[in-house]
């Protein structure tokens, strides 16, 4: 497996970050999968339901791109769909989407069942593929578990749209919607981590630009908390959480889940987050998804690699080189590759900010 001209491993370099101790350069954060898929002959839509094609995908990743992590999640979805929510997965380049809601009424939420991970939706498939991960590639890069936040599991179970009212009209509905969320999601989690992966958290639903402050300290943090809370106790590490657009209201809350990276949308200005939260968390983040990866050239990824590192490199608490959200399907693989070599050539120990003009 190729090296790419690093003295760390991928794990040792995160692990080292993690712990307080030296590492040779700024971590990156990119999760690839229809990218490598395609060009390995294996379309993203033949990995919906084969542990064995996304465990190949992942691999060739790593040896195509030198991705600094593999993964293997439930996704947003993924939670919801186990307690039965129904999701299409179209056979294009396009995400899988809800299609149908398990809680049309209130009186529902009585007849859920706490799913099993390894015989409900696609969660089986998920955790087989970690398995071979682990197995595989394991000793090298970090294996990543990525999973929703409750708050969105429980808008995917519900329909966003009439969860979000619910949180006005009917409250003690939501919390109780919430708490199955948790703990669907903690059930999911405890046979995850037997594997010996980490986590990652994404909670797109609780953003500030759905929410406000105040629902996200009554209805999100709470079940966030715990969930980190959880996962701590399982792994001995504190998860990575996203939340989707400006989040700068919420930042403080976000740290105090427990999170030990915060990742940070792109239209987050990463030394305004530095200043405010960066001696209690990692930053990670936040070259822009479409402008810059999808629809720009190398060299302007490189420039804006380079404009985070900038304003991030010396946070307090560690950084980590990445997008602002995920790696839009169609972005060109040389875009890829810019990424990752910026993290190589600017962000290398010692870091010399002159040599980023």
């Amino acid at each position: 497996m190729e090296n790419f001209s690093d003295e760390m491993t991928p794990k040792e370099r995160i692990t080292a970050l993690l712990s307080g101790k030296p590492y040779d350069r700024i971590p990156c954060s990119l999760y690839v999968t229809n990218q490598a898929g395609k060009l390995i002959g294996i379309p993203h839509w033949e990995c919906y339901f084969s542990a064995k094609n996304i465990a190949k995908t992942q691999i060739e990743a790593q040896r195509i791109f030198g991705v600094e992590a593999v993964i293997a999640g439930p996704g947003l979805s993924g939670i919801a769909e186990a307690i039965g929510s129904n999701v299409f997965y179209p056979r294009q380049e396009n995400t899988p989407y809800i299609t149908d809601f398990i809680v049309k009424q209130y009186e529902d939420i009585n007849k859920l069942e706490l799913p099993d991970p390894w015989s409900k939706g696609r969660l089986p498939i998920h955790l087989e593929a970690l398995e071979i991960l682990v197995e595989q590639v394991g000793d090298v890069v970090p294996v990543n578990t990525n999973i929703p936040g409750p708050f969105t599991t429980a808008a995917n179970v519900r329909g966003t749209e009439s969860f979000l009212r619910d949180l006005y009209h009917h409250p003690e509905f939501v919390h109780q919607l919430l708490q199955f969320s948790l703990n669907s999601t903690i059930a999911y989690v405890k046979e995850a981590v037997k594997l010996g992966v980490k986590v990652s958290i994404a909670d797109p639903t609780a953003s500030a630009t759905l929410i406000s402050p105040k629902q996200f300290r009554e209805f999100a943090f709470p079940y966030l908390r715990d969930l980190i809370t959880a996962i701590i106790a399982l792994t001995g590490s504190a998860p990575a959480l996203h939340i989707c657009g400006n989040t700068k209201r919420i930042w403080q809350d976000m740290a105090q889940t427990g999170a030990g990276i915060l990742s940070l949308d792109d239209t987050i200005d990463l030394a305004d987050a530095k200043h405010a939260v960066g001696n209690q968390v990692v930053l990670l983040g936040n070259v822009k998804p479409t402008e810059t990866m999808y629809l720009g050239t190398p060299e302007a990824v490189i420039q804006e690699a380079k404009e985070c590192l900038r304003k991030a490199y010396d946070n307090p608490k560690g950084y980590i080189l990445a997008l602002g959200c995920g790696l839009p399907l169609g972005a060109p693989a040389a875009n890829i590759h810019a990424l990752f070599a910026a993290a190589r050539q600017f962000g290398r120990y010692p870091i010399e900010p002159e040599r980023w003009n």
